[in-house]
């Protein structure tokens, strides 16, 4: 008789239970948290991508003519847009096309961040709802290499990207000069 009220105590007994339960739903509220934040953070550099595209097509199309160090100066700007992200991780590219009257674009100058840009006079394939013939178009063109600060063995480093469109605002073109 002695045992078996000992064993219905045990059973009542609820002293410990919220810990048992908290030590079981733990991992899980991490798991959860440190999900959260590695998306956030993704989603958070992915919109610092779009910000730099845009202002550098911006930039760029407010003028009838840049030079190259003025092309520069607006990369170089541009990549801090990215702050807190590392701008190394960045390919930030801008390129002039011009569609002749025959419907043939071609590359009229291009230029990024790391000294290297599209081939001038290479052809190229613009989406056919911004092509227009004997007309130039600017592409300025993001892409980010993003790794998490936090990284699960199932998620690698991430590929951010973004491009922008715009016609030149000031004139017909925009001259690349020396």
């Amino acid at each position: 008789m002695m045992r078996t009220v000992r064993r219905m105590r045990i059973v009542e007994d609820q002293r410990g239970l919220a810990l048992v339960e908290f030590a079981c739903v733990l991992p899980v509220l991490l798991l959860m948290y440190l999900a959260g934040y590695q998306l956030t953070d993704a989603l958070s550099c992915n919109r610092k991508v779009t910000i730099a595209t845009r202002a550098v097509a911006d930039l760029i199309t407010q003028n009838s003519a840049v030079t190259t160090t003025q092309v520069n100066t607006i990369l170089s700007a541009s990549s801090k847009v990215l702050t807190p992200y590392s701008a190394s991780n960045a390919l930030i590219r801008v390129t002039e096309f011009t569609t002749d009257s025959s419907g043939n674009t071609t590359v009229t100058w291009s230029m990024d961040n790391r000294g290297g840009g599209r081939s001038k006079g290479s052809s190229f394939i613009l989406p056919p709802a911004i092509k227009a013939n004997s007309t130039s178009i600017v592409l300025s063109e993001v892409t980010y290499s993003y790794t998490p600060a936090v990284t699960f063995r199932t998620v690698g480093p991430l590929t951010l990207s973004d491009t922008v469109y715009m016609n030149p605002r000031v004139s017909s073109t925009v001259d690349l000069q020396s």
